[in-house]
Formats: structure tokens, sequence, C-alpha cells
């Protein structure tokens, strides 16, 4: 195409209709239609047809020739036509640009060429001189090796003449004993190894002390089996002298890392004795054996003196003073756990329930089951339970306590229906008292009946019940059931209060926590 000839885009522009796309298309109907009016031919009746069913209007009356160009021009909106002219504008800067770029990509093309070739060429030098290096190296390596193989055979003759020359001045003296194969092993220090005395090590070794050459095969077994020093010997890599010292340093080396060894495992032996001796020591004292008892094996030192005190005391079988009870819950609050909270249950129970003997009070056995509860003896504190008379409890508020806290124990033995009964029937002889209320909702949690558990829950709350009491117990509850049960619990309360329950979303958020009955 003639760079001066005018593109679809120039014509379109021309007559102020670039917006149109397929004005600016090249072979599409719109765009002949211009060129012909562009060139000043007749338009055909079909497409003047075109050019009204495209609302048009101007174009067809020009094309028509009922208007001139200087009066299309005129009666089209003059914002339009500064557009056209901005966009036509625009279009040749573009095209010029184009235009340029294009005149210099074979310019560009032709020096990236030149910079392959050069570098193709620069690779192939470099190539050429690496191989020249290497080939260098490789001549440099095999020249000092045959430098190496013809000194080592010019020493190797030399070793078989000296031994050759010892050989025949020891034959030469009178009363002369040929050597035996142990002996000639000794010589060359090697009467250690089974080996020597028999072929074809011995034949070597035979070969080397009369000064005769060595048959390849020898050669090669000792290069492969025998001891890499007498290998060197063979070849002239050593003298006899040379190799003579090269044994008794390994000899010296062997017997100093053999010492070291000895001292190293005699350091470790002094050391397990004295661990063991320590250990024997700490578990003999008396302190040490109580804390491990209770599980503590590390304990602030500004607490030991008065948490011994207290393990000492609990040891014996008192119950804890309650000064000692408010320090172990406030100070040694991070000590008062495990088997030291179930100690003091254990002596408080006892106590109770010796109390309750001797007075024959219900509530000091209802005090004793719950101890009993918290130091996980259920059984206990259900034979002392059975010990309480019921018949004579004539106060509703005592008669519905015992029922609550033998529900309690039943549910902690697993015997979930008769929890429930004792539990409803503490309920219906103190209404308004919460604790069968929790009782309750505990149960029914545990049972998998979500819906009635939480409505027991929120009676507990209406009658006294604390908030933080009844999420402890069931963030205790959540944590004992099973995966599933456990889930299913999770989808009911955040259903019923996500912001109250959002902890059973969060893993780091769940403790076991004390029950509240």
């Amino acid at each position: 195409m003639e760079l001066n000839r005018p593109t679809a885009y120039d014509i379109a522009c021309h007559f102020c209709v670039s917006r149109i796309t397929s004005a600016t298309i090249p072979a599409t109907r719109l765009s002949n239609i211009l060129e012909t009016m562009f060139r000043g031919s007749t338009l055909t009746a079909l497409s003047r047809t075109y050019l009204q069913q495209q609302n048009l209007t101007e174009l067809h009356q020009l094309a028509t020739g009922q208007i001139t160009y200087e009066a299309f021009i005129a009666a089209l909106d003059p914002a339009l036509v500064a557009s056209e002219q901005a966009a036509k504008i625009e279009h040749q800067t573009k095209n010029a640009d184009r235009l340029a770029q294009e005149a210099e990509w074979p310019v560009e093309c032709r020096r990236k060429g030149e910079a392959a070739a050069a570098a193709r060429i620069a690779r192939a030098v470099r190539k050429s001189e690496q191989v020249a290096h290497y080939s260098s190296e490789r001549e440099a390596a095999e020249t000092a090796r045959i430098d190496r193989e013809t000194e080592w055979a010019v020493q190797c003759k030399r070793n078989r003449e000296a031994a050759e020359a010892s050989f025949k001045a020891r034959m030469s003296k009178p009363g002369y004993i040929a050597p035996t194969p142990y002996d000639i092993a000794r010589h060359y220090r090697v009467s250690h190894l089974p080996s020597a005395v028999t072929s074809p090590l011995s034949n070597i070794l035979n070969a080397l002390y009369q000064g005769r050459p060595l048959a390849a095969a020898y050669l090669n077994y000792l290069k492969i089996k025998g001891p890499a020093r007498l290998y060197a010997l063979a070849i002239g890599q050593a003298i006899y002298e040379s190799y003579i010292s090269g044994i008794d340093a390994d000899e010296v080396a062997r017997k100093n890392a053999y010492a070291a060894r000895l001292k190293q495992a005699e350091a470790q032996r002094v050391r397990h004795e004295a661990a063991e001796v320590a250990r024997i020591a700490r578990e003999s004292d008396p302190a040490y054996v109580l804390r491990r008892k209770y599980g503590f094996f590390a304990i602030d030192e500004s607490l030991m003196p008065r948490m011994m005190d207290v393990l000492q005391n609990v040891d014996c079988g008192n119950r804890v003073v309650p000064d000692d009870f408010v320090w172990l819950n406030t100070e040694a609050k991070k000590y008062f756990i495990g088997e030291l909270r179930r100690a003091y249950h254990l002596r408080e129970a006892e106590f109770c329930g010796n109390e309750y003997r001797r007075t024959q009070d219900p509530w000091n056995a209802i005090n004793a089951s719950a101890h009993y509860r918290k130091c996980d003896q259920p059984t206990s504190a259900l034979e002392l339970l059975a010990s309480v008379p019921v018949i004579q409890l004539k106060h509703p508020r005592i008669h519905s306590a015992l029922c609550t806290t033998r529900g309690g124990v039943m549910r902690d033995l697993g015997r979930c229906d008769e929890a429930l009964q004792l539990g409803k029937q503490g309920h219906e002889l103190q209404p308004q008292d919460f604790r069968p209320c929790t009782l309750l909702g505990a149960l029914c949690m545990e049972l998998g009946n979500f819906g009635k558990g939480h409505d027991w829950y929120a009676k507990a709350e209406r009658r006294g019940a604390s908030k933080q009491g009844i999420d402890a117990e069931l963030r205790g509850i959540f944590l004992r059931l099973d995966k599933a049960t456990r889930e299913a619990m999770r989808v009911y309360l955040l259903a019923t209060d996500p912001n109250r329950y959002r902890w059973v979303s969060d893993k780091k958020s769940y403790r076991k926590s004390t029950s509240v009955l």
C-alpha cells in the first residue's frame, strides 16, 4: 500500500464517523460506501438505502447531492467535528510512530543478529581455550604421572637391589639358617595377618625379601587386598626404612586412639557412677520422695518451705489448716492441683464423714460426699449417703440437698437414669434451689438432649447460679464428650448464643473446670 493513500480510518475521519467501528474496518459495507463517496463515485440504490437504515441522514444527503461537503460539515455538531479532528490527529501520530518503529526493526534485527553472531564466536573462542587448557592440564598430568612412575620404577629397582644384597649377605654368613614364612612376615611387620604365612602373600613377601621382581598378578593382589604400605614398597613409592617408620607411626596412632577410647570410657563410667550416686541420694531424701509423691518436681524457692510443711501435714493424714488453704488458693494456686488437691478433698471427706458418724448431722454426710466426688471416690460417697436415714429427713431443704448430692454421685458412676430421677426429686422438694437444676442441665447435656439441658441451666441461672459457674461446667462437659456429640453440642451452643459460647470454636480456650454441683 502506498504511504499517501488514505486508510479506512482516514476516510472515516473525513466524514466524521470514526466513532462507528465498522467505518474504520477495511472491506466492511460501511467502509466501502465511504470509500466510494470519497472517490466521488455514485452510490448504488442499495448503498443509499443502507445509509438511511443506519440513521446516517446527513451522510445520505451528501451522497445524493442534496448538500455539499461544506454544508455537511457545518450541519454536524461542532464538538463532534472537533472530536473527530482530534482523533484523526492522534491516529496519525500513532501511525507515524508505528511506521518509525517498523523502519527501525530491520536495523534492530541486524544489530541483534550481529550481537548473536559475536556471542557465538566468543563462545567458540572460550570453548577452544578451555579445550586447549584442559588438554594442557591432561598433558601435564600425564607427564607428571609418567615421571612419577619412572621414579617409582627406578626406586623399585634400588629396593630390589638392596634387598638382594642384604639377602646374599645373610646367606654368606656361617651357620646361616633359611628364614621361615613367619620370620619374613615379622621382617615386614605383617605377622599379625593370618594370610602372611600362606600363598599368595607369603610368596610376595619372600620375593620382596630376596629382591626378586613381582609378577603383575602379585602386584594387583597387593593393590586390591594387601596392606597399602606394602604395596607402596613393592612399586617403589617407599623404601624399606620409610615403610618401617610409617608402620611404627601407625602403631603409635593406634595405641593413642585406644588409650583415648579407654580414657573416654573411664570418664563416662565416672560420670555415670556420680549421676547414679546423686540419684540414689536424691531419691533417698524424704523431701524429694514427698514432692515426687504429689507430683512436684520444680517449686519456686520462695514457696518451698511452706509447701513442704503443707505436704508433710497432708501426708500424715491431717487436714489443711485454714491459713494454708487460703495460701494454696492465692500465692501457691498453680501448685494446688492434681494429687495435692485430691489429698485435700480426701482429708476433708474423711473429716466430714467422721463428723456425720459422730453427730448424725446429714449436712456432714452431704459435705463429705461433695469432697469424695472431687477426689474421684464416688463409691465412698455413695456408701456414706446410703447410711443416712432418708425417712428421718423432715425438712425439704436438706432432703433436696441429699437427693441432689446423691444424683451427682450417680452421675459420676454413669447411672444417669437414677441421677435424673434424684435430680427431679430434689427440684420438686426445693423448686427455687438452683442446684438440682444444674444437675439436670448437666445430665441432659451429657445425654445429648441439649435443648432440655439449656432450659435447666436457664432455670438455674434465674435461681441464683452464676453465669461463670454454668459456663465452666459446660466447658467441662464439652471436653469429656465423644467427638460426634461434642460437634453436635458445639453447633447447638453457637446457634443459641454465638457470643457467649464462642469458646467452643477456640481450642486454646478449652479448659477443664470443677463441677458446680
